[in-house]
Order: structure tokens, then C-alpha cells, then sequence
């Protein structure tokens, strides 16, 4: 699903994830939230090399079953590599436990080697981790030129990156230094604030409902995450083909940028959150300037720049700067109610977005398209996730219903004589019991849908299989996978998931089409949150647009649920 993909990994591929924002007011503060975050990380990688992470079970539709956990032991010290036909991955050797570790932090587009655990040295403390951030933060503003911005070309098309990337290795040092950074345990990203005024096309405005004190608004936190803002931003801070990115900025805003092809969300998140958890649960510290300075300062990576690469560098600017112009991204808070509500309505509040999104776009357009949910398939050994489709002709036969006289769908007319006044007169032909009768009838639908895929019974992952046996055996596609219908099945105009989590934070994610939405949703108990992106240059969608009739949608769904 993911090697044979060209297109660029940031916006295309890669989430940007939110965190709730901290509180910094000095230049010790950031570093020692980055520490404490490291430190974190470090425990994890412990407690994976020990074999004692957590089995996870089902916790529902047969519940008690073991779910696999190989994506957790993908997070750490691993990497994409772009490939000329097909990308690959490279992925620690779990056996190997003796090795040291390092992680690479990026500042001011320069890139930085943090040896964080060595058989000479043992661990690095803590303090001895904020020493080296420290060094890195007053160092990388000091720099008399300004760096290569090599980080710019992993947001390049696949085959033209690997192209370059070959290129770079020409040189031993380069040699080096790419494999430092794709061996490093994480990518630890020190932004520069965004401009408050960044959001969807460049500089125009706010568009988010939601801003925290002294803060942005949100749509320009997510803008950080997912590509950094641009080549005069933070975009060359980057290395996308690194599975975890974690992005601190000097504002306290901060989260992750995470290439999916190793793990879903739910392992990336669950980590994360729990780091982030006890760090909440440490008092803080007063610093008073003194920093353990025992150890030799970390390794500035310097470039051997070739005339081809420069050019290419300037190239990579334009292209990412217009690619990052085109996102139509909206982060929106749903604040009438959230899944308390859902749940009195006797749904499952999965299903309830799902129809509700339905509903939003049937709205817009006067009708469904092919829809994409993950459901997660842990239930088997290196389960990744299958296709929930969501766009049943039960949910269609509602959102007609809940439609009737509205904008593209059809008026009922009267059975009046006169043609004119005919035109002018419609009437509901659906009582408020057979809308919920129709809702309940789509809700069940979905249910059915959603418990077949995580069992095991969903189509599109054996149709994959397919495909690829046919492929490699017979050297070309069967004639299933060249025929329209399959194509129309598999152009996903709207592509969702759920990233649940337990703080105040989402994960957002581009359009996997040119004429798509992607929206990703992430229900509390008493609201809603969703990141919804278009691309500006289909004439016929847009993130705010849609998120308005998400908006009005909820809100009728509550009128004919309510008791």
C-alpha cells in the first residue's frame, strides 16, 4: 500500500499530530520538556528490548482476544527509504539489544548527533540530555552560514528524492550521515514558531474556531505538524522519511510528524501519551544555569553539497512552498455535544460520525462516494488494517430521507394541477419515527460492516492480495483490477479514521485524492473534534465548507435523536 506510492510523503502520506501546548518562557524550558520527552523515550525502548510490554487485548466483538503487537516495536529506529521503482524500509534488529543509541535533533535546519546510550557511557541522564539540547539551541543560531536544506528533499516526489539521495551518496560523509539519521532512535524537531497568521493558502488569516491563550489557533499548530510551513518556515527541519518526528516549538506548541508505512496511529499515539503523562506527573524543576558540561558537545552533520544537489535543493523550495499552498486544511471543534450524547442514543459513536459524515457530504453533492475507514485487523499476526466502507445504501436511503427538498436532491412535488405552483410546493413524506427507523436500519448497516472488517471478513485486503499474486505471477493485473467499477471503488473522495486518544490533542492527514477530503475525528464526551483537508485546486471541495455541514448535520441528528 505504501512502497509503490511516488507521491511525496508529507500532506500525501505522512499525519501531523497536535499535542496539548505547554507553557515556555525560557530557552531552558524547551530543553527540558525535550529532555524529559527523550528520557521518555528511552524508558520505552527499555521496556521493548526487555520483552515486558503489555500484551493489548480486544476490548470488544469477542473480547479477551490478544492483538498483535509487532507496529510498537516498528516506532524506534527505523526509517523509509526511497527507492528508483519502489521504496523500502529499514528496521532495527530487535535482537541486537547491545548496540548504542543515538537520536538526531534538528534546529535552524541544522542536524544534530545526541549519543544517548553507549556501552562506554551507559544511559544519558535527564540532565545530561538537556545539557546537549542546550548546546545545540544556543549553537545552532550562531552558525556564520546558513545550512543546506537537505531535509527539503525527502518532501519531494518519491523516484525524484531517491534520485538525489543517490547522488548524496556519492560522498562518504553524506554516506554517514544518512545512515545516522536512519538508524537514529527519533527525529527530535526545535521549530520556530509559525506565523500566527499561517493557515490554509499561505498568510491569510485565521480559520480554526478554537485558540489557547497566548497561543495560534489550531489549524496553524496542525499546518506545523504535518509539513512544517514551508521552505522560509520549518519545512527543511525535517527528515519525512523518519517514522517518529517529534516537533517542540519555542512557543510550547508541539507534536509529531510520523511516516505511516511502519504502524497506525494507535501505537504512535499510545506511546506518546503515555510519555506525556508522566511528564505531567513530575514537579518542575527551577534551572539555575548550571548544566553537566562532562560530556563532548553532540555532532554537527555537515553536507558535501554537489552543483546538482544545490539546484535541487532550490527546485525542492518551489515545489514543496506550492504544495503546502494548495492543503485546504481546518481543524474544527464540534461543541454541542459529544459521545455522552452519542452513547444515550444506544450507537456506537464510531457509527454515529461515520453517517454523519455521510449525511454532511450527501449535503454538499446530493450524493455518496466511495469511503475509506481504517478498522484495525490486530486480531491477526501483523494485522495492519482493512477498509471500512462506509457509504452503505442504507446510509444513502437516509441521507435522502433526511435531504428530502434540499439543494441538489429532488423536490417532492404536490399532485396540483397547475405546473408552476407545483414547482413552488413540497412536502415531507418521512415522519420523524421512519427517519430514526431509517438511521437505526443505516447504523446497523455500519455496525455489520465495521465487526466484519475487524474480524477478519472484509473485502479489500484479500482483493489486495489478490491483485499483487496477479501481478507477480502473471506479470500483469487480471482484468478484475483493470475494470472501471474497481477503480470507482477504490477512488476514495473521502478517506477517515478515528484517532482516539486520551488528552486534548488530533491528528490530521492531506486528501488521498486530487478531488478528495480527508478527515480524521477524535470523539469526547461532551465534544467532537475534527481535521478536515481538501486541496484548493479542485474548484469543487473545501475543508471549511464541508466542516460547516458536518456542523448542521450533527445538529439534526441530535433533533431526531433526541428523547
Amino acid at each position: 500500500m505504501y512502497m509503490d506510492v511516488p507521491l511525496p510523503l508529507p500532506i500525501n502520506s505522512n499525519p501531523g499530530m497536535v499535542f496539548p501546548p505547554r507553557k515556555f518562557t525560557t530557552v531552558h524550558d524547551v530543553a527540558r520538556f525535550a529532555a524529559r520527552i527523550i528520557d521518555g523515550i528511552l524508558e520505552h525502548k527499555e521496556l521493548l528490548d526487555s520483552g515486558n510490554l503489555p500484551q493489548e487485548r480486544a476490548a470488544s466483538r469477542e473480547k479477551n482476544q490478544p492483538l498483535c503487537m509487532a507496529q510498537y516495536y516498528r516506532l524506534l529506529g527505523s526509517c523509509r527509504r526511497p527507492g528508483l521503482e519502489r521504496d523500502s524500509q529499514f528496521l532495527p534488529d530487535v535482537r541486537n539489544r547491545d548496540e548504542s543509541h543515538h537520536i538526531i535533533i534538528c534546529c535552524r535546519n541544522q542536524m544534530y548527533c545526541v549519543v544517548v546510550q553507549a556501552n562506554q557511557i551507559g544511559k544519558l541522564s535527564e540532565d545530561e540530555i538537556f545539557s546537549q539540547l542546550l548546546y545545540i539551541l544556543s549553537d545552532a543560531p550562531c552558525l556564520p552560514s546558513a545550512p543546506p536544506m537537505i531535509g527539503l528533499l525527502t518532501a519531494e516526489p518519491r523516484r525524484i528524492w531517491a534520485k538525489d539521495r543517490q547522488v548524496l551518496l556519492q560522498d562518504e560523509q553524506n554516506c554517514r550521515n544518512i545512515e545516522l539519521i536512519e538508524k537514529s532512535l527519533i527525529n527530535l524537531c526545535l521549530d520556530e514558531t509559525l506565523p500566527l497568521a499561517f493557515n490554509a493558502r499561505g498568510f491569510v488569516g485565521a480559520a480554526s474556531s478554537t485558540h489557547f491563550a497566548g497561543h495560534r489557533d489550531e489549524t496553524n499548530m496542525a499546518h506545523e505538524m504535518i509539513h512544517g510551513g514551508g521552505s522560509e518556515c520549518n519545512t527543511a527541519n525535517r527528515w519525512f522519511d523518519k517514522t517518529m518526528q517529534i516537533i517542540i516549538c519555542n512557543d510550547g506548541t508541539w507534536g509529531l510528524c510520523y511516516e505511516h508505512s511502519t504502524s497506525e496511529g494507535i501505537a504512535v499515539v499510545s506511546l506518546l501519551e503515555k510519555i506525556l503523562n508522566k511528564i505531567d506527573e513530575i514537579p518542575s524543576l527551577e534551572e539555575n544555569g548550571i548544566t553537566q558540561q562532562h560530556l563532548p558537545p553532540p555532532e554537527r552533520l555537515e553536507w558535501i553539497v554537489r552543483p546538482e544537489i544545490s539546484k535541487r535543493i532550490q527546485e525542492a523550495k518551489r515545489d514543496v512552498d506550492r504544495r503546502i499552498e494548495d492543503l485546504d486544511f481546518y481543524v474544527y471543534r464540534y461543541q454541542t455535544y459529544g459521545k455522552n450524547f452519542i452513547k444515550s442514543c444506544r450507537v456506537s459513536p464510531d457509527v454515529y460520525i461515520q453517517l454523519a459524515l455521510q449525511l454532511a457530504y450527501y449535503k454538499l453533492y446530493g450524493h455518496l462516494v466511495s469511503t475509506y475507514e481504517s478498522a484495525s485487523t490486530r486480531r491477526f499476526l501483523l494485522g495492519r488494517v482493512d477498509c471500512i466502507r462506509s457509504a452503505s445504501i442504507e446510509a444513502l436511503e437516509w441521507a435522502k430521507a433526511m435531504c428530502q427538498g434540499e439543494g441538489a436532491n429532488v423536490a417532492l412535488e404536490s399532485d396540483k394541477e397547475d405546473e408552476e405552483d407545483s414547482r413552488k410546493v413540497s412536502f415531507s413524506i418521512y415522519n420523524r419515527e421512519q427517519l430514526t427507523e431509517l438511521f437505526r436500519t443505516a447504523a446497523t448497516r455500519q455496525t455489520e460492516i465495521m465487526v466484519q472488517n475487524i474480524l477478519g471478513n472484509g473485502i479489500d485486503i484479500p482483493l489486495l492480495g489478490l491483485r499483487e499474486a496477479s501481478r507477480e505471477i502473471d506479470g500483469e493485473l487480471h482484468e478484475l483490477f483493470t475494470d472501471e467499477s474497481y477503480k470507482i471503488a477504490n477512488c476514495f473522495l473521502l478517506s477517515t479514521s478515528q484517532v482516539a486518544c486520551t488528552t486534548n490533542s488530533f491528528m490530521g492527514y492531506g486528501p488521498v485524492t486530487p478531488r478528495g477530503y480527508g478527515c480524521s475525528y477524535n470523539p469526547h464526551p461532551e465534544e467532537i473534534i475534527f481535521c478536515v483537508s481538501a486541496f484548493y485546486s479542485a474548484d469543487n471541495t473545501s475543508a471549511s465548507r464541508y466542516a460547516k455541514s458536518l456542523q448542521e448535520s450533527l445538529d439534526i441528528m441530535r433533533d431526531l435523536l433526541a428523547k
